[in-house]
């Protein structure tokens, strides 16, 4: 559109170029032909040629003045569009910023919601982690200490039968210097008296 209202005013341009220099042209064939001596008067000279160019002129604001409103007015309507399509571009720019700015909040805001998430989970994490280690721990000491009283039982257990059989070596010992043979004697001859009267 632009292009067909600038090709239309350098048309009328042209137009009145040609005509102003077909006036000029005129005038200048018209002081050739009269040579030059003559005295120029008003009346005789330049009230034609004002009227002739009264007449052009008028001629060239008539049949160019709609081509030039036209220009104008197409021209003004053109700035007043593109003020107005700046205008909307603008709006938009501007809408598309507020929607990047409230983006990027909500990306800030989940970004630090999921770190605090994340810091909470660590330390439950941490805390599961601790209180498991406490019970394997606890388990761990339950079982050592159980197999240290088992192995305490057991080497008391030992201790006991080895003291029974120290106490008996001695007790043998004993016996065996306190008897003498006649009490061997006597003590056989009674077990077999014993062993006897019972068969």
């Amino acid at each position: 559109m632009m292009m067909k209202n600038l090709k239309q005013f350098i048309a009328a341009v042209s137009c009145q170029a040609g005509i102003l220099l077909f006036a000029a042209v005129a005038f200048a064939e018209e002081e050739a032909g009269h040579g030059g001596e003559e005295a120029m008067t008003f009346m005789g000279d330049w009230l034609p040629r004002l009227v002739n160019f009264a007449i052009i002129a008028g001629v060239v604001v008539y049949f160019m003045r709609k081509p030039f409103r036209d220009f104008f007015a197409n021209r003004t309507a053109e700035i007043a569009k593109a003020m107005q399509d700046s205008r909307d571009t603008r709006e938009r720019a501007f809408f598309a910023l507020a929607e990047v700015e409230r983006k990027v909040k909500e990306l800030e805001a989940e970004t630090a919601r999921l770190v605090t998430d994340a810091q909470a989970r660590g330390e439950k994490d941490k805390q599961t982690l601790t209180e498991e280690g406490r019970k394997v721990s606890q388990e761990i000491q339950a079982q050592v200490k159980q197999g240290i009283e088992l192995e305490v039982q057991k080497a008391k257990a030992a201790l006991a039968a080895e003291a029974a059989l120290l106490s008996l070596d001695l007790a043998e010992g004993r016996i065996k210097e306190k008897i003498s043979n006649q009490d061997h004697e006597r003590i056989v001859k009674e077990y077999v008296a014993k062993v006897g009267g019972k068969g």
